[in-house]
């Protein structure tokens, strides 16, 4: 068994100082001296691999590393594709992809903050400074993605190994991480992925599980396209890792796409959550208690915080991280603290759909269909775009078709379905 150092005390100093209300450190620098950090590792990569920097590369890193994101961006458009999370151009789909693309992930999830240092270090050090060194941490929206690994590749030594648990499928990104960590800890190989999207196209054929539009023959090949079953595959090999790693390296989740096998093992860890190295029977009362003060303080400081009310970006990415703890809560049927968890998160940011979804849903599912109601009605004064606004009402008018159903007499002992928004 490894022994893994503490987090350095200098960060816990400076993220007391942020909250204490002390000038944040540029972290226009810090966005700055990642892109250099990233232009770095992929000429590294690029000699170490063999694999030729294609035109336009040195100049995207070069414009970066000065700030000139015009021209940084300018200089992307030729290099990425429709999905700006995949290269246009044959010689980045490999391992050279990954530094470019969290380059200019880390650049715009600063600017969706409106570059505001206070909100990005009250976001990257609690979560970075709540892991031991040597820990495996599963990163999942953008900002948990993208800022917590830049933020971890400038400390020395980078204290985490930062993956994305969204990316594993993709057999570029695997191959990047096999070439920057694998010699330190254990990753799929191409035929373990091989492996579980056999397992995943199985499953499907067996029916144990839905296929949805997810698996499609083509061409007398199999593949998987859509959300759902990708995230499948990444929940395969992110259970792969785990079950490898985690006798020897803590494991830590910044939760996008809720995987299922992670809930047994699940407890709240500050603004993240920790994926224990055996499912815990139950969530201890001391762990609950310390997180709902965890986050009661949390919330009065980001309310009272200078421009977090009209940042629309840190509200959501705050939310997002109590939502995530709220499900934990709901999954062990502890539905007073999930409840209390998703209406916190609301609050943090009243126009969440998949909060409000969540939380109504929950509360059909305790015989609360009236409050569920409130819910949605509510959520829609918020005037949410179209597409939310069209999900919404479909699932408000299911709501109130089983209210009046339920309403009437011969149906009123009829326990009320669990609802699915669509």
């Amino acid at each position: 068994m490894k022994t893994f150092r503490a987090p350095a005390l200098a960060f816990l100093g400076l993220l007391s100082s942020v909250l204490a209300g002390a000038a944040a450190p540029d972290f226009s620098q810090t966005v700055r001296d990642f892109s250099a950090n990233r232009h770095q590792l992929i000429q590294d990569l690029s000699a170490r691999l063999n694999l030729p920097l294609p035109p336009g590369v040195d100049a995207f890193f070069q414009a970066a590393e000065a700030g000139d994101w015009a021209a940084a961006s300018n200089q992307l458009a030729q290099l990425k594709g429709a999905d700006s999370c995949q290269p246009a151009i044959a010689p980045l789909a490999n391992e050279l992809w990954a530094p470019v693309h969290e380059t200019w992930g880390l650049y715009t999830v600063w600017t969706g903050l409106k570059e505001n240092p206070e909100l990005m270090v009250r976001f990257t050090e609690p979560i970075l400074d709540s892991m031991p060194a040597g820990s495996i941490y599963f990163g999942g929206t953008d900002a948990g993605r993208f800022a917590i690994t830049a933020v971890n590749a400038l400390r020395d030594p980078p204290p985490v190994f930062c993956l994305t648990q969204n990316g594993l499928a993709d057999n570029a990104y695997m191959a990047y991480l096999r070439a920057t960590c694998g010699d330190r800890i254990w990753l799929p190989s191409k035929e373990d992925s091989n492996a579980a999207f056999q397992q995943y196209v199985d499953d499907v054929k067996a029916g144990r599980i839905p296929a949805g539009a997810d698996v499609i023959i083509k061409d007398g090949k199999v593949q998987v396209q859509g959300v759902a079953g990708v995230m499948m595959i990444n929940g395969i090999l992110s259970r792969m890792i785990f079950d490898r790693n985690k006798a020897e390296h803590p494991f830590f989740v910044e939760e996008s796409y809720v995987l299922p096998w992670m809930y047994p093992y699940l407890e709240p860890a500050g603004l993240i959550l920790k994926l224990n190295p055996e499912p815990l029977p139950e969530l201890s009362p001391e762990a609950i208690a310390r997180d709902r003060q965890f986050w009661d303080e949390t919330e009065a400081k980001l309310l009272a915080m200078p421009g977090f009310a009209e940042n629309a970006d840190a509200r959501k990415m705050f939310s997002k991280l109590r939502t995530a703890g709220a499900g934990v809560y709901e999954y062990r049927k502890l539905n007073t603290e999930a409840e209390a968890a998703y209406r916190q998160a609301i609050r943090l940011c009243p126009t969440s759909i998949e909060t409000n979804f969540r939380l109504a849903d929950m509360l059909v599912t305790r015989q609360r269909l009236d409050e569920a109601v409130q819910i949605m009605e509510g959520f829609l004064v918020l005037d949410p775009p179209k597409d939310q606004a069209d999900r919404a009402e479909k699932y408000l008018l299911q709501l109130k078709a089983i209210q009046k159903q339920n309403n009437r007499p011969e149906g009123a002992d009829k326990p009320l379905p669990a609802m699915q928004p669509a």
